[in-house]
């Protein structure tokens, strides 16, 4: 029996609808992924200045120095000497204030210092607590007289990072869930299309697969073609922004750390659309061959 035009057109809108659905996943994937790229290079300059004391020794130094790196959080532990602190304070001097610079006073002012990086291995979010237990554990040492670590700028850093985090899962959620409605009604529209065929093979006898499984098929059909659909038009619009970053902004040096999903992630993301189309139509079929189309009759 030939299909209505109308059932074609809800198919056609329907196939738009949830590849745009997984087109805001892919792009929500794509953000996260780099984004906390992004963050791993500023992350990087996250460090902890411990200002110490102008009659600490060499051998309370290195006892601090052990301290640090005995807590597995610390990747580097770089000394600061007094000597060296000022050329470097002259050289930014230099310019704006050539006399400051040459005054002598200043070696007694400015003190030696460690300055701390965190290692590799604490991820982005847990930068704000390991710098807190690192400052905790120095607190009121002898030989130190205070740490610094940019407390307020660290204390947004890590706001902005799990705002990111919570909005981009939010987003994701409320996506899945838009695009399993739209697939469950356009599978529940099948149905309703086919209701006198499927009245009729459960009065022969039909088994609840026979009767679901074209349905099933559909609807991962509609999920797999959507899902390669989002993947390709994320990939041109992936690949064109960053060309663009590359070409107009290689200032902020953003473009060349950003990378396209993973070939597993993308067979993850595909798969998952499928399985996303076959249980929208399960939602719709799961009671079928229990007397539920001559009860709808």
């Amino acid at each position: 029996m030939k299909r209505p035009q109308s059932q074609w057109s809800l198919r056609i809108s329907t196939f738009i609808v949830v590849s745009a659905c997984f087109v805001v996943m892919g792009a929500s994937l794509l953000l996260s992924q780099n984004f906390r790229k992004i963050l791993t290079l500023w992350g990087e300059d996250v460090q902890m200045t411990v200002y110490l004391s102008s009659h600490v020794s060499s051998d309370g130094i290195k006892e601090i120095e052990t301290l640090l790196k005995d807590t597995g959080k610390v990747g580097e532990v770089t000394l600061v000497s007094q000597e060296q602190a000022l050329s470097d304070f002259r050289s930014q001097l230099a310019t704006y204030a050539p006399d400051l610079s040459q005054d002598e006073e200043l070696l007694k002012v400015i003190p030696s210092s460690l300055q701390v990086s965190l290692a590799s291995a604490v991820a982005v979010e847990g930068q704000k607590q390991a710098l807190e237990f690192l400052a905790s554990k120095l607190k009121d040492r002898e030989g130190i007289d205070e740490v610094s670590y940019g407390q307020e700028w660290v204390e947004k850093y890590s706001t902005l990072v799990s705002a990111v985090e919570t909005t981009l899962n939010c987003v994701g959620l409320i996506i899945v869930l838009a695009a399993l409605f739209v697939m469950s009604n356009a599978i529940r529209a099948s149905v309703q299309n086919r209701h006198e065929e499927i009245i009729v093979l459960e009065m022969i006898g039909a088994t609840s697969t026979m009767i679901r499984k074209p349905f099933l098929q559909e609807g991962a059909l509609l999920g797999l073609c959507s899902s390669l659909l989002a993947l390709g038009l994320c990939s041109g619009l992936f690949f064109s922004f960053k060309s663009f970053l590359i070409g107009k902004l290689s200032f902020f040096q953003i473009g060349e750390h950003m990378s396209f999903l993973s070939v597993g992630l993308c067979l993850v993301f595909v798969v998952a659309g499928t399985a996303l189309g076959a249980l929208g139509s399960y939602l719709c079929v799961r009671k079928m061959n229990t007397g539920w189309a001559a009860a709808q009759g």
